[in-house]
């Protein structure tokens, strides 16, 4: 026990007298949390909120043009550009604003667009009533179709486009129905005489609400700050990897090692010591992160951090994730030769394991197979366990199952590290 303590306290002062290194582990992290939620902050924003500047050219200058200028009017979802210096746009104009990215989306509305749906609607008028003449409905079977152009940037993401293609739809439906109860309303009232024209009158009959399920009694709302938060965290801490696999490699070159060696004890107690040191360090990191969230980006205009009630799950998940984290550290430096080996290799596999792990990409949207191959990744089990506690509301038992994959996966580097450095002593 003597020898632990005694390591513990080499790899503190190791650790301290490197500020610059110190300073790396605890400021990064920091700065890429703070940056990448800022970034990311407006995906999860409404569009309204957003406030995307459109191009609308409206030729029709009738029912169907007027229904989508008032609509994109009044659903405050874009800022609709329709003059540029005083002048109408054109719809040339338009595929060239569009076309060099200057704006997102263009509408163009073409001539005679109301008088096909008003066309249409006679058409329905005739066939329901083909066995009488109708007054004032023309004679009209045939339906017809005219486009409404939409030029979409090509760096437009294809969720916003549905939104707008959405949003338009639903424009163009509610003007023909009601042009169409319109229209058969005075139909019926030219066959009957005594029966007046119906006013037409929309009204909503069924409403959605939308919840989001917690299994706490509080309705916790997702946004950027309980999604970053917790992804780039476990990102960050991760990264720890590569200093203590460096710290391993240096110990190594110098001779440390060897003399360590020569002194009473196991290999298991100075790993032991190293993985005490910078499970430390990683707990900061997770603490500085939550007070970042909690504190700093509300003054920067972000969501205020939501840590919830379950405290202590959140601490267990954190102590796992670090765990599984310097393991991980501690296996790449007793494998690795030298420090170039470490470095590559650790970075590049800690940011394959967050591209699987949903830190850039959600799981649910990978391909099938990729979504198999995630569930292997330390980092996808470390942020579901968090977003089970930061965005379900979940306790200690709900992570349990994310707690001990992560503790198994620092058992088994653990294991490797051990077996490997036996198997180089025995060479």
């Amino acid at each position: 026990m003597q020898r632990l303590f005694s390591s513990i306290y080499k790899e503190f002062l190791v650790l301290i007298r490197d500020r610059a290194g110190l300073a790396i582990l605890f400021i990064m992290p920091l700065v890429l949390i703070l940056i990448m939620t800022l970034i990311q902050d407006a995906s999860f924003r409404s569009v309204k909120e957003v406030n995307i500047a459109m191009i609308l050219v409206n030729n029709d200058n009738d029912s169907l043009g007027q229904a989508i200028t008032e609509g994109l009017y009044e659903s405050e979802f874009f800022q609709i550009v329709e003059k540029i210096d005083g002048k109408k746009i054109t719809e040339i104009q338009a595929k060239e604003l569009v076309a060099t990215g200057d704006y997102k989306i263009g509408i163009i509305i073409p001539e005679r667009a109301t008088d096909a749906i008003r066309g249409n609607v006679n058409a329905l008028i005739n066939k329901s009533f083909k066995s009488f003449k109708v007054p004032g409905v023309k004679k009209r079977t045939r339906k017809s179709t005219i486009d409404v152009t939409i030029y979409i940037d090509p760096a437009t993401s294809q969720s916003f486009k549905n939104s707008v293609m959405s949003s338009l739809k639903e424009f163009t439906s509610q003007l023909e129905i009601e042009m169409f109860f319109k229209n058969f309303s005075e139909a019926l009232a030219q066959l009957m005489p005594d029966q007046k024209p119906i006013k037409f009158e929309s009204f909503e009959t069924i409403k959605y609400e939308e919840v989001y399920a917690s299994t706490t009694q509080d309705e916790i709302m997702p946004n950027s700050v309980q999604h970053n938060v917790p992804a780039w965290t476990m990102f960050a801490m991760f990264f720890i990897v590569l200093p203590l696999a460096g710290n391993i490699i240096k110990e190594r070159d110098d001779g440390s090692a060897f003399r360590l060696k020569t002194m009473p004890g196991s290999f298991v107690t100075i790993m032991f010591s190293k993985i005490f040191v910078f499970l430390g360090v990683a707990f900061l990191q997770f603490i500085l992160m939550l007070l970042v969230g909690v504190y700093i980006m509300p003054l920067m205009g972000l969501p205020q951090l939501e840590i919830g009630p379950h405290k202590i799950a959140l601490g267990v998940m954190a102590i796992a994730s670090g765990l599984a984290a310097t393991g991980y550290g501690v296996a790449l430096g007793t494998i690795a030769t030298t420090h170039e080996q470490a470095a590559t290799f650790g970075a590049v596999s800690i940011i394959i394991f967050a591209a699987l792990g949903g830190i850039w990409v959600p799981v649910y949207v990978m391909p099938h197979t990729i979504r198999i191959i995630s569930q292997f990744s330390p980092l996808h089990w470390g942020l579901n366990g968090f977003y089970d506690i930061f965005l379900r509301g979940g306790d200690l038992v709900v992570v349990l199952a994310e707690t001990a994959k992560l503790l198994l996966f620092f058992v088994f580097m653990l294991l490797i590290a051990i077996v490997y450095n036996n198997y180089n002593k025995t060479k």
